[in-house]
């Protein structure tokens, strides 16, 4: 079954909350206690989407994070793929993968019909923006 991890849902919940701000610069204890979501977990969240630049980190008394990019340009598949990596049905549709397909140097229609479905999940991921969310 397709699903979205809690890590992504949280850091979903995190962007949310940086998005209402509206620029201005929020600490993960608020965001914490906004959103009853582990600071310790936060953080980890935090480093992965500051390291997609989607979020920035400002150190200080003033310090915390805030959203690099307008909601609106932000896709679901880029929060998905920041979190949990490339969006892919099977291992052998990722691309630079290492998996070893089974069928090296034959047609195989498993992948060759799961890509097509894999490429239109893509699509509808890129077209929810965290505004719409």
């Amino acid at each position: 079954m397709l699903a979205i991890r809690r890590e992504t849902d949280y850091a979903l919940k995190l962007l949310k909350v940086l998005a209402k701000a509206k620029g201005k610069i929020l600490s993960l204890n608020e965001v914490s206690k906004k959103t009853k979501i582990s600071f310790l977990f936060l953080q980890k969240i935090a480093r992965k989407l500051r390291l997609a630049e989607i979020i920035g980190a400002y150190q200080g008394v003033e310090g915390g994070y805030k959203l690099l990019i307008d909601p609106k340009k932000i896709s679901l598949r880029t929060v998905i793929e920041a979190m949990e990596g490339k969006v892919s049905l099977l291992n052998c549709t990722k691309k630079n993968n290492k998996v070893e397909c089974v069928n090296i140097g034959e047609k195989c229609d498993v992948k060759n019909k799961l890509s097509k479905i894999n490429s239109k999940i893509i699509k509808i991921l890129d077209g929810v923006k965290l505004s719409d969310i």
